[in-house]
């Protein structure tokens, strides 16, 4: 558990039993609560609802993102308030208008039970990525801040997902969101005033950022003078355009606007509003989720500035500040690759019987694919360091802080340190790494703030990230029972057996995902933004020709969506998988100039003429050049698009397709259209 303290635990289950009062006060056995929140709340209301399910990105994925990347990140605040501006302003009216619950009914009103089906296998497959990826996220982030294993973290944030979905579906979902978010609203944003008023003399957040940036310029440049900063990891927080160039910028942008805003939890938590509420309702809720996102670069900006100030103000590495050395105790801060937490987590280990460096690394396998990659990317040296010391833990338990620091520093950072080159034996900014799930959790710590606040901080994170689990689940449940039997079936169950069903799909989802997230080691922001494109490129089309396209025929929406989803997978996959192919296919559309070119064919000679070992390393030479990340193309792109930005190809591409099917099928006629309008509207009304 973080720094020890049982205080985190005791405000962790009361975080659990507050949002359990506030489910079991929602209850409801109507089907209209459990699909779509039942028209429960009104505009202000309903609005804070919906920003509660932006808690966990707000306080700890965008931070984190920001103080990596600084200016580029802001890629993701632009496209969340666009993403529900759009969703405002064309979307949300248009779902209250038609009485459907969710995209593909608002689909199969307008173009039948084939055209629904195929809609809902794409945001079925969109929620259920998000489902997975932030479950695996949140299981990360838990199994540090309370010392168990990836499996119980995801098993326990499973559980408490069910006990907000249960009693009322959607509509209790939404009332513990409202209750994570009022909570939010006062205690996160008191503490980042409070941590603004302790590490800057302002406690107004907006100031407390323009004095930190001032700061930040001139702090770089003593670092750079002073020769701490390694160029190779170095990014300036101020200079923009260093991992996304100009053009991806905006495309990434503009492709998180349209997956925001037809995400398939959003869409349907809109049907929370009060008759003639949601264009209202969820201006409250952009209204709320600006604020809270005003914050992020704030808090982004402290941590670099406290780090670069720590650098600055320590000779070594047993003088750095006592917050450094608190996260470090919690595995938020690793020197050198290192951590207090890791060797803690060995001398537990060391107590229950492993004894060698290889049963050390199956017991971090346990506890999730971060933890397994951090002692795997560690020296041998650095290894046993980190188990010899664990021993010594082992046999004096209970020591302060200050009592394990100093062998720590002693022995595994001095080991780490030479493994990774530093002679000098002194802190730079390559030897230390903030976690970024950890930031705002940090935070309090740096300011020397009580211990109850960083409690208060992590249980609302936590309730924040169950709350958006728990919408994730409430929305697949309701799809998959609503939606799918509709279309199967070509009409929707009672009410009563609704209900039941959707509770029941909601526990076997929960447990399915848990189990998943255990057992299956994934690289969290690869499936959200996979996830993220799936639901652009295959919901938004769709959207479009339904609420805008008049003319629009049932073959068009269905070669839309699956010409669109066929484009995006293709160039998605071939520039981020099968890169080499994709370059020797599609040289001239590449952005790479003639030197890049010219380059590449050299590699491509060696690999031709190479044998055996040779050529595999040669040919991974190739793809190291021709593939590049998922923000930034390598050789193989088309226009220098990034792969992530693939639905600016494939959303205008699936249109014209729609258009021009439709042109081509116009006398076409489907006999489930009215039986699927008048079933999807009656279903919505009752």
């Amino acid at each position: 558990m973080l720094t020890g303290e049982p205080i985190i635990g005791l405000a962790a289950g009361g975080m659990v039993i507050g949002l359990l009062v506030a489910a079991v006060l929602a209850r409801s056995g109507n089907v209209t609560a459990h699909a779509a929140g039942g028209g429960a709340m009104g505009a202000a209301s309903g609005g804070l609802a919906i920003a509660g399910l932006f808690v966990l990105a707000s306080s700890v994925l965008l931070p984190g993102l920001v103080h990596q990347h600084g200016f580029d990140a802001l890629i993701a605040l632009v496209g969340i308030c666009g993403g529900l501006l759009l969703l405002a302003v064309l979307i949300g009216p248009a779902l209250a208008r038609t009485g459907a619950a969710s995209v593909p009914e608002l689909i199969g009103v307008r173009f039948g039970r084939s055209a629904r089906g195929l809609v809902l296998l794409v945001a079925i497959a969109a929620t259920a990525g998000l489902l997975f990826g932030v479950l695996a996220a949140a299981s990360g982030l838990a199994t540090r801040l309370f010392e168990v294993t990836v499996g119980t973290a995801a098993l326990a944030i499973a559980g408490a997902a069910l006990l907000l979905v249960v009693p009322g579906g959607f509509k209790s979902v939404l009332a513990g969101s409202r209750l994570v978010a009022g909570l939010a609203g006062v205690v996160l944003l008191g503490v980042l005033a409070a941590v603004c008023w302790a590490l800057l003399g302002n406690p107004l957040v907006p100031i407390a950022y323009g004095s930190a940036v001032a700061q930040i310029g001139p702090a770089e440049m003593a670092l750079i003078e002073s020769g701490a900063v390694d160029f190779g990891v170095f990014k300036p927080f101020l200079r923009e355009f260093l991992t996304v160039d100009r053009l991806n910028w905006a495309l990434l942008t503009v492709c998180l606007i349209g997956a925001v805003a037809v995400l398939p939890p959003l869409v349907q938590a809109t049907g929370v509003f009060a008759t003639g509420q949601a264009r209202r309702g969820i201006a409250w809720a952009l209204t709320f989720v600006m604020i809270a996102l005003t914050g992020v670069p704030a808090v982004a900006a402290l941590a670099r500035l406290e780090t670069y100030r720590a650098v600055s103000a320590s000779q070594t590495f047993a003088d750095l500040p006592v917050w450094v050395r608190r996260a470090s105790a919690a595995g938020g801060v690793l020197l050198h690759g290192t951590s207090l937490h890791l060797v803690e987590s060995v001398a537990g280990d060391v107590a229950r019987g492993a004894s060698s460096i290889e049963a050390i690394g199956a017991t971090m396998a346990d506890r999730g694919a971060r933890a397994e990659a951090i002692w795997q990317r560690l020296d041998p040296a650095v290894q046993s360091a980190v188990l010899d010391l664990g021993r010594r833990f082992y046999e004096t338990p209970g020591q302060p802080l200050e009592a394990r620091w100093t062998p720590y520093v002693d022995t595994v950072v001095t080991a780490a340190a030479v493994a990774a080159g530093n002679t000098s034996g002194k802190p730079d900014l390559a030897s230390i790494e903030i976690d970024p799930q950890f930031l705002f959790l940090a935070l309090p710590r740096a300011a020397g703030m009580p211990d109850v606040l960083s409690a208060l901080t992590t249980a609302i994170v936590m309730g924040g990230a169950v709350v958006l689990i728990a919408a994730l689940v409430a929305a697949l449940a309701a799809l998959i029972v609503r939606d799918g039997t509709a279309v199967l079936f070509g009409r929707e169950p009672r009410r009563v057996a609704q209900v039941a069903l959707i509770r029941g799909v909601a526990v076997v989802i929960a447990l399915a995902f848990a189990l998943g997230a255990a057992l299956v080691p994934v690289t969290a922001d690869v499936v959200l933004v996979v996830s993220l494109s799936v639901a652009a490129v295959g919901l938004l089309p769709a959207v479009v020709l339904a609420m805008w396209a008049p003319r629009a025929t049932p073959p068009g929406l269905v070669v839309a969506v699956v010409g669109g989803l066929t484009l995006g997978i293709y160039y998605f996959a071939g520039t981020a998988l099968y890169s080499v192919s994709f370059y020797e296919a599609w040289a001239g559309l590449s952005s790479a100039g003639p030197e890049a070119y010219a380059e590449y064919e050299e590699a491509r000679e060696v690999w031709v003429a190479a044998e055996g070992d040779e050529r595999a390393a040669a040919y991974a030479d190739l793809a190291a050049r021709t593939t590049g990340s998922l923000w930034s193309p390598g050789l193989a792109n088309w226009f220098g698009i990034a792969p992530a930005a693939a639905p600016v190809l494939a959303v205008p591409f699936a249109l014209l397709l729609g258009l021009l099917v439709s042109f081509l099928s116009r006398g076409w006629t489907h006999a489930d259209r009215s039986t699927t309008a008048t079933t999807s509207t009656d279903a919505v009304g009752s």
